[in-house]
């Protein structure tokens, strides 16, 4: 999910971007800093930007028949549960996202009933479950600031993709799928694995360009493929 507003107050940008270009980017690392061990800070989006992983997740659950329950996690302002929808018709979409002024965007922007956005937190995840498939597309990860470092344990630690990876696991039905694209460590990583399959995906040749870590935070050169997992039991 995209977590609270971690732009630099406009006072601070003003004042630090006269020192010029480098300055300002180490303002702005710090900056990023505070918000050490959340999810990814910012929230660039765009519509339809994952074709073929959106073709396939569709394929897999045969929503254009099918009635299915969708999670979007880290909505952002709307684009991705917009895109899910024309791939999914039959489908019922909730956006979830910490960021009040991505939702404010994502509501004005809202044409379909079928599509709720809601705040980010324990009560909308689970109230408004369990799902067919959750989405977490760009959002369990720290980019860029993971992007040059070894390990990324300060910045943002295995235990919190973990610990997540639960909380979505806990809300998905048995025979749903969790789909996880550009996440700075790997599924099959975690404790909730043991629920899961992989799922082939012929279209989509890797997890994201995000880099990945293990489990003990320290940077992993694998090549890692997988991002679609079917639930096979609780």
């Amino acid at each position: 999910m995209r977590h609270q507003n971690s732009s630099v107050p406009a006072k601070i940008v003003n004042r630090f971007r006269s020192f010029g270009y480098l300055a300002w980017n180490e303002v702005e690392k710090s900056y990023r800093r505070l918000f050490s061990g959340q999810h990814q800070l910012t929230s660039t989006t765009s519509a339809d930007r994952y074709p073929e992983l959106f073709a396939e997740a569709a394929n897999i659950l045969n929503a254009g028949h099918q009635p299915c329950r969708i999670l979007s996690y880290g909505c952002s302002t709307g684009e991705e549960c917009f895109s899910l929808k024309r791939y999914m018709p039959n489908s019922t979409i909730i956006g979830l996202d910490i960021n009040r002024n991505n939702l404010k965007k994502a509501r004005a922007a809202n044409t379909s009933q079928d599509i709720l956005f809601l705040e980010s937190n324990a009560e909308n995840l689970t109230r408004h479950g369990p799902y067919d498939a959750i989405f977490a597309l760009s959002v369990l990860c720290r980019w860029e600031d993971t992007k040059f470092v070894d390990n990324c344990e300060k910045i943002y630690p295995f235990e919190k993709f973990g610990s997540t990876v639960n909380q979505l696991a806990t809300q998905l039905k048995v025979g749903g799928v969790l789909v996880v694209y550009n996440s700075n460590f790997r599924v099959e990583d975690t404790d909730d694995f043991r629920c899961f399959e992989i799922v082939p995906t012929p279209t989509v040749m890797d997890s994201g360009f995000v880099k990945k870590f293990d489990r003990q935070n320290f940077a992993s050169n694998d090549r890692h493929t997988n991002c679609i997992y079917r639930k096979i039991s609780s």
